[in-house]
């Protein structure tokens, strides 16, 4: 039994593109690579064992797409300044292509909230 992957399925994270909410092993973690020049790199982290603050995202182009046009990226990391997301977007496009329509767009969304 293994088990970090039982504790992994149990923490809920929201993805900053479409702001759902799936659980850790759903999406993908993303880091910033810091830069001396005016722009910083984006670093997909899908082990989530990079150190420095973290980021979530589905591994879907749209969400992706949402997080850049909505400046997330920055927010949820604390940076400022303009972002590199080649690295992530090479990454989940690949992945795209590889796995079936996201269960978030497919209308079954199991993650809700109960308040």
């Amino acid at each position: 039994m293994n088990i970090g992957s039982q504790r992994d399925a149990a923490v809920v994270r929201t993805c900053v593109g479409c702001r759902r909410r799936a659980s850790a092993s759903q999406l993908l973690r993303v880091v910033v690579q810091r830069s001396e020049g005016s722009q910083n790199r984006l670093v997909p982290d899908p082990q989530r064992r990079l150190s420095g603050r973290g980021a979530h995202v589905h591994h879907d182009t749209n969400c992706l797409d949402q997080a850049v046009r909505k400046r997330a990226f920055t927010r949820a990391l604390r940076i400022e300044g303009t972002v590199d997301v080649a690295a992530v977007r090479a990454l989940v496009e690949s992945e795209s292509a590889e796995r079936p329509t996201p269960a978030h767009e497919a209308g079954m969304d199991r993650m809700k909230t109960t308040r």
